[in-house]
């Protein structure tokens, strides 16, 4: 009979969901859906349990542990609709991050997903009500399965440090052996700020990182964004270019440091004190966070136009 999940990594997005996954399709004795993020419980649910279960096909049937990772299921209705899929037996983890690096990055990713974004003030005006969602979400888990069988983690913690301890923290979690599994390259998914760049009549020459020039050939439009969402337009017209550098007009290309200590007065302490009561985590370092300047490195233009010994490709 086929398995459906034991557990289930509840998100949230841009915390970090894409190396756990990656880490834990490394450990024989943990099977995975295929591909990652299936979204059933948030928007695919009408699809029905059928379609859920052929994604997990591929897991071998004497795995210790059948899992999901989906960045979309922090909310009640997705737990409870996991909840009466999957029975009360089974253990959510979630990923928290804080809450200002977090709206910024899913920030860029919903402008390279869309190419369209308001100013970032704008975009982060609900953090507050996102935070009161997230944590009402993680005690409906810990209501319908019991603490016990929830785990919280922390991007800062846990994923995003030199040594994560996230997989140790998920075996014990799940009454596994300890394993050592070996790093993985790259770590969590690197951000870049999306641009658009357009060759004119004659192209030109742009550098991106450490001895890399790429090539704009004349009359491309490039918007460049991460891999999957990089776009490429030969020959547009005038209108087309106008629309795309006035879009672009509109993003905000970094959060400085006031708005980032306004934010955190707003919304995120706040919230972190109440949700230190009510989950029983700590988020100190969310309190205790100076305020920064956030600002991603300008994407660079897809690899068909890097440069070749400093000539046209």
């Amino acid at each position: 009979q086929m398995r459906l999940p034991d557990f289930v990594v509840l998100g949230q997005g841009k915390a970090g969901t894409s190396l756990i996954y990656r880490t834990l399709a490394q450990m024989p004795d943990i099977g995975l859906s295929t591909p990652k993020e299936l979204h059933y419980f948030s928007v695919n649910y009408d699809k029905g349990r059928d379609w859920y279960a052929d994604h997990f096909k591929d897991v071998a049937p004497d795995v210790a542990a059948v899992g999901e990772v989906s960045p979309s299921y922090l909310r009640e209705r997705t737990v409870d609709r996991i909840a009466e899929t999957l029975g009360r037996d089974i253990r959510v983890i979630y990923i928290l991050r804080k809450p200002v690096e977090q709206n910024y990055a899913r920030y860029i990713q919903n402008i390279c997903a869309t190419r369209q974004a308001p100013a970032f003030h704008v975009r982060a005006r609900p953090m507050g009500r996102r935070l009161e969602r997230a944590e009402k979400a993680v005690l409906r888990a810990q209501a319908l399965f019991g603490p016990d069988r929830v785990l919280a983690l922390s991007f800062e913690t846990d994923v995003a440090v030199p040594e994560p301890t996230f997989a140790t923290k998920i075996r014990a979690f799940l009454g596994l052996a300890p394993m050592e599994v070996p790093p993985l390259p790259g770590r969590v998914n690197r951000s870049v700020m999306p641009r658009y760049l357009y060759g004119g009549e004659e192209g030109f020459r742009t550098v991106a990182g450490p001895g890399q020039s790429f090539w704009v050939p004349a009359k491309r439009l490039i918007f460049c964004a991460q891999d999957r969402n990089s776009m490429v337009w030969h020959d547009p017209d005038v209108g087309a270019v106008s629309r795309a550098l006035a879009d672009q007009s509109q993003w905000s290309l970094e959060v400085p440091e006031a708005e980032y200590a306004r934010l955190q007065e707003a919304h995120v302490i706040p919230a972190a004190r109440r949700m230190m009561d009510s989950l029983g985590i700590d988020l100190s370092h969310w309190i205790d966070a100076p305020p920064r300047r956030l600002a991603y490195a300008p994407a660079p233009p897809p690899p068909q136009f890097l440069s070749k010994d400093q000539g046209q490709p």
